[in-house]
């Protein structure tokens, strides 16, 4: 039987925003409180991930203003979690209990859910409020959860580049599948004008990313995430993940059949089911 803890840390956010707000306080002195009475963001647990911390926080500061009165409203509501869960199981083969922690907090409007270690036995899943709910983010994020059980993915931020591709487009695909009907823009999108930003560079994408398919160094995988590949273009992971299990499902591959490939084969099986002169 799946286990589902929920927690929030919105609370520990409005209470630095309103001891912030009572006084004037320069950047240092922001993130320095920011630091203390929060301290929490999605960013990868790296040097640049810590630094990015300071730039969002800063970025989004003004904009918690405008906003603070619905997270001071907000509700918390698992009910969609379990509903979901089940539905990506299905879908992913997985017959195995799931144990995961589910964390609701405030982000920095980025969209940018994640999971995470939580304990020995344990992933975190979790979910920003400040943009509202979103039953793909939900869809997309259950998913990685559901499939590091079916691969056996340790989910730490260092993991081969075919994990992450793969990761990325079952995480996607799935999403489209149980909140269908959208523009595909919005199960992968994380700004307008991506999308096809990739699309008009698709080739130059995939050819870039192959030959890294077995490195799972923090600078690689930062690079095809977070920064900007080899075609000057952010998140190509995820584009490149998008595009090949999209083209594995019409070549007739199930999610559970992806689902399966452990992790430490997806370098290998990715290049023989989808090799490189195909692209």
């Amino acid at each position: 039987m799946d286990q589902i803890e929920v927690k929030s840390v919105v609370p520990k956010f409005i209470s630095f925003y309103e001891k912030a707000s009572q006084r004037k306080l320069n950047d240092e002195e922001l993130f320095d409180l920011w630091k203390e009475q929060y301290n929490f963001a999605a960013v990868p647990p790296t040097e640049e991930g810590e630094r990015l911390k300071k730039k969002l926080l800063l970025k989004a500061w003004d904009k918690y203003e405008q906003y603070i009165d619905y997270i001071k409203s907000w509700v918390l509501d698992q009910q969609n979690v379990q509903s979901f869960l089940s539905k990506v199981k299905s879908l992913l083969g997985c017959n195995e209990s799931i144990n995961v922690v589910v964390i609701y907090f405030v982000g920095a409007f980025d969209e940018n859910a994640f999971v995470a270690p939580y304990d020995e036995q344990r992933l975190a899943l979790c979910l920003p409020i400040e943009n509202g709910h979103s039953d793909i983010t939900l869809c997309h994020e259950l998913t990685h959860i559901v499939h590091s059980k079916t691969a056996k993915i340790q989910s730490d931020w260092e993991r081969t580049v075919a994990t992450l591709l793969i990761q990325e487009g079952l995480a996607t695909h799935v999403s489209k599948v149980l909140v269908p009907g959208k523009d595909d823009r919005l199960y992968i999108e994380h700004k307008v004008g991506w999308l096809q930003t990739c699309q008009n560079k698709r080739e130059d994408i995939l050819r870039g990313i192959y030959p890294y398919l077995d490195e799972s160094s923090s600078e690689t995988i930062y690079r095809f995430t977070m920064g900007t590949g080899t075609t000057n273009t952010e998140r190509e992971a995820y584009y490149t993940g998008w595009e090949i299990v999209g083209a594995l499902l019409r070549e007739g591959f199930t999610f559970g059949d992806m689902a399966s490939i452990q992790e430490t084969e997806l370098p290998n099986w990715l290049r023989n089911v989808y090799p490189l002169e195909s692209i």
